[in-house]
């Protein structure tokens, strides 16, 4: 039978696994980064690089972290038109370099006026460039500052090729290495706490984020050991997007006004009850229901959203509608022309694309549950108004 398969695979996977051992004694091993779940964001990877380049950070690594990383970015490059040299960054005096986070969307910039000299850092982990994102980085640095001397530089942890010429592709593997040999070098003047958060700092990265990882390596012993196992315990894994979209139909179904209407795993759609009425279920090439006017949540890896849309449909009561909404502002948040399919009159945002990585699901579900408060101070406004148009009730 296939449960008592199944069975067998989960019990060969736990019972007297050596390599699970192995693998759950390196992770026992407390390490800050992981406790406080930053491994794979982005974000807060770009917020740790940006202090270890700073040499106006009270790290005591003074000017050796950046030289370091830039001299060995640069010697990694292929391009010979370069406008800097190693030998430059070792003779020049970068205690006034300024490290930016997210100015312009770029990840990280670093800027000396005295040399001319700025940096730019993309830095990915899970996610890839976008389309035009490294080309419009290059073009808006050299707008503001013309005249300087421009290096741009693409992070990831395998050292992926980037799309535009311009970038020279590092890997975390450098940054590991340069992490490593300063805690040799530097050990005697860091201070304790930044000599054990930078050591946390290196082993997370072989850990987690260096391809080649004891830990990487590990795990695909145990995949191609347990294989069935490890599919069979993913099948069941809980999904962070199911979850949310449970609790987003439970405050839906909890409150007696409101009716759901098509649901799926990103879109949750309802409606005030009183607006099911035949003349606002004129709709066309939505939902079954053919009703026009939903509420929204678009619940997705990005952010979630809720919105309240005109639907396509009857040209005349799509007309109606948004004239409804654009009449009657601060309450509807219409702007621009009626266009053809959806148009959107109300939108609030529940939790950001940062809030999303940032954030376990006990936290989601706490912003969440503010912004539904929100949103239901908000509804008696909206259903005031549509309660006014005499046409809908007719």
């Amino acid at each position: 039978m296939q449960n008592d398969s199944d069975y067998k695979s989960l019990e060969e996977f736990v019972v007297g696994n050596s390599d699970l051992e192995e693998l759950e004694g390196h992770l026992e091993k407390f390490n800050i980064f992981e406790a406080i779940g930053v491994v794979r964001q982005e974000l807060r990877h770009s917020n740790f690089l940006a202090f270890l380049l700073d040499p106006n950070q009270n790290s005591g690594l003074g000017q050796a972290f950046l030289k370091r990383f830039l001299q060995r970015a640069i010697s990694n490059s292929i391009n010979s038109e370069l406008s800097i040299t190693p030998i430059d960054l070792d003779s020049w005096d970068l205690h006034n370099v300024i490290v930016q986070r997210e100015w312009q969307n770029i990840d990280i910039l670093i800027l000396e006026e005295n040399i001319k000299l700025a940096i730019i850092i993309e830095n990915k982990i899970d996610s890839s460039e976008s389309k035009g994102q490294l080309k419009r980085y290059c073009e808006t640095i050299k707008k503001h500052f013309p005249d300087y001397k421009l290096v741009c530089l693409y992070l990831t942890p395998e050292g992926h090729i980037p799309s535009h010429e311009e970038y020279i592709p590092i890997s975390y593997e450098l940054v590991c290495e340069i992490v490593e040999t300063l805690i040799e070098t530097k050990e005697s003047v860091l201070g304790s706490d930044l000599l054990a958060l930078i050591k946390n700092y290196a082993v997370m990265l072989r850990r987690h984020i260096v391809g080649e990882s004891e830990i990487a390596k590990l795990c695909q012993k145990i995949y191609r050991k347990h294989q069935k196992a490890l599919d069979l315990i993913f099948e069941y894994k809980p999904d962070l997007h199911v979850q949310t979209r449970e609790y987003l139909e439970s405050l839906i179904d909890q409150n007696q006004d409101l009716l759901k209407d098509n649901c799926s795993k990103a879109h949750i759609r309802f409606l005030s009850k009183d607006w099911d009425v035949p003349n606002l279920k004129k709709g066309k090439g939505w939902v079954r229901s053919n009703r026009m006017l939903l509420f929204g949540y678009y619940n997705g890896p990005e952010k979630i959203v809720l919105r309240l849309h005109i639907g396509p449909g009857d040209d005349e009561t799509r007309k109606k509608l948004y004239e409804m909404a654009s009449a009657n502002k601060p309450v509807f948040k219409a702007s621009g022309s009626l266009t053809r399919k959806w148009k959107c009159i109300y939108t609030r945002t529940f939790v950001t694309k940062n809030e999303l990585q940032d954030n376990e699901y006990e936290a989601i579900i706490e912003k969440i549950t503010k912004q539904w408060q929100k949103f239901l101070d908000d509804l008696p406004a909206i259903r005031n108004v549509v309660k006014g148009e005499k046409w809908i009730w007719e």
